[in-house]
């Protein structure tokens, strides 16, 4: 393989994995006060002023909305239909010119990691926000969404992936959608326990979104999209689980147990149910 010289790192990496950084950053905030911890004097002198007036309601919902948003925005800007950042092809160019023979599968693998690890610190007695039936509920919700959304832009963008061949499933790629919402469903669950969870599942998914362009498999904009549609997902799934919860997992919570599922590349989930 010939050298790589710095400038395609810079071009190619470094913005992939801006992408990982951005949600990161954005949903580091947010975990700020959940690490404080309750006897530091820094916690009791440190007291927001109430605002006068109503609390806003929809206030957290716009937070959490705004990175996938944002993600979603440039990716269209950068999308062969529209064109205005110009990125795209040039950074394939460099990719093509540089990895000619780049081929892995191991995105195929990458993409569910966060969501078996969430799961599995569940099953193994680590304690996240949810109960491991409730977190098998919100999965399922959050891969339900995320697929839905996803095939539906696909048939809607009609993108060429950069390798041709009459595929028009490029935008948004489904491998990084899957990612970003396996890394925000870590993030949610096991974030406000230590800061490491969200790094290492944003990581993991960042690294997914790069393999896919290295690979010629996506372009830029289209895991850009990917990475906000995935997040964006989960989100979505936390919004409605409270009324899955109300409405169909009343007095289950003592008699089920979910088991994560994978199968010949396909992630799932096993309900076992106690009678009664």
């Amino acid at each position: 393989m010939p050298m790589v010289p710095s400038s395609l790192f810079a071009n190619v990496l470094t913005r992939a994995w801006m992408v990982g950084l951005l949600c990161f950053s954005t949903k580091a905030i947010c975990l700020a006060q959940v690490l404080l911890p309750k006897d530091s004097s820094l916690s009791r002198t440190a007291t927001i002023p109430t605002t006068v007036g109503p609390r806003n309601p929809f206030r957290p919902t716009l937070r959490q909305l705004a990175v996938p948003a944002l993600l979603l925005g440039v990716a269209t800007l950068g999308t062969e239909g529209v064109d205005a950042l110009e990125t795209d092809e040039a950074i394939q160019a460099s990719v093509k010119r540089h990895f000619p023979r780049f081929e892995t599968s191991l995105d195929d693998q990458l993409r569910h990691m966060p969501a078996v690890a969430t799961l599995g610190l569940s099953l193994a007695g680590v304690k996240g926000v949810h109960s491991t039936v409730n977190q098998g509920v919100i999965f399922f919700l959050a891969y339900t969404i995320n697929n839905t959304l996803t095939s539906n832009l696909k048939n809607l963008a009609h993108v060429e992936r950069p390798y041709g061949n009459q595929d028009y499933s490029s935008f948004p790629s489904q491998h990084t959608s899957a990612a970003f919402a396996a890394a925000t469903f870590l993030h949610r669950e096991y974030g406000g326990r230590s800061i490491w969870y969200s790094v290492g599942g944003y990581s993991v998914a960042t690294a997914t979104a790069t393999i896919r362009v290295l690979g010629n498999k996506h372009w830029l904009s289209d895991v850009l999209a990917g990475a906000g549609v995935g997040i964006l997902s989960t989100e979505l799934a936390y919004w409605a689980y409270p009324l899955v919860h109300r409405v169909l997992l009343r007095g289950l919570q003592d008699r089920a147990m979910v088991v994560p599922l994978y199968n010949n590349g396909a992630l799932g989930a096993a309900v076992c149910l106690t009678l009664r």
